[in-house]
């Protein structure tokens, strides 16, 4: 009789998970299907442009330009504006990033020129919306839009 009782629950068991996995499914499928629909960004040169991403705060605001070197080292550039004072600081981190298809993950360790101990680290993703490419920060979904597109052009 325990025999038996095992047994029958073991194949509700495996029946009732069996339906889980298939929503899974499910949801892995759409979200496939989405990803099929972003641009694939290989061909998307880095090397030689610059990302900005602007952030405004009650008591400062921040600038942050991000320059991918030809040489496949990288340059960024922190500038803070001080509201109650207007001062303005800057501070310029170098260090290299690495690149697969439209992930980079970026990793500035040097301080003016001084290795610092915790370096700064971001994990982004190159994306395009209506031919504009921009970054996006897996972390905390901000938005670094590539410097082309923030200069309007004379015609």
């Amino acid at each position: 009789m325990k025999k038996t009782f095992i047994f029958l629950s073991l194949i509700s068991s495996v029946y009732f998970y069996s339906q889980d996995f298939s929503s899974i499914n499910k949801i892995l499928e759409k979200i496939e299907a989405k990803g099929k629909k972003m641009k694939d960004a290989t061909n998307y040169d880095l090397k030689g442009k610059k990302f900005v991403l602007v952030e405004d705060f009650e008591d400062h605001g921040e600038r942050h330009i991000l320059e991918f070197n030809i040489d496949g080292s990288l340059t960024m550039i922190e500038l803070i504006d001080d509201k109650s004072t207007g001062k303005s600081f800057s501070n310029i981190f170098t260090g290299d990033y690495i690149r697969k298809k439209n992930a980079i993950s970026v990793r500035a360790n040097f301080l003016e020129g001084k290795q610092i101990a915790i370096p700064l680290v971001y994990n982004l993703y190159l994306m395009n919306a209506n031919d504009v490419w921009y970054l996006k920060d897996i972390n905390n979904s901000k938005r670094w839009i590539e410097n082309n597109n923030l200069i309007k052009k004379k015609k």
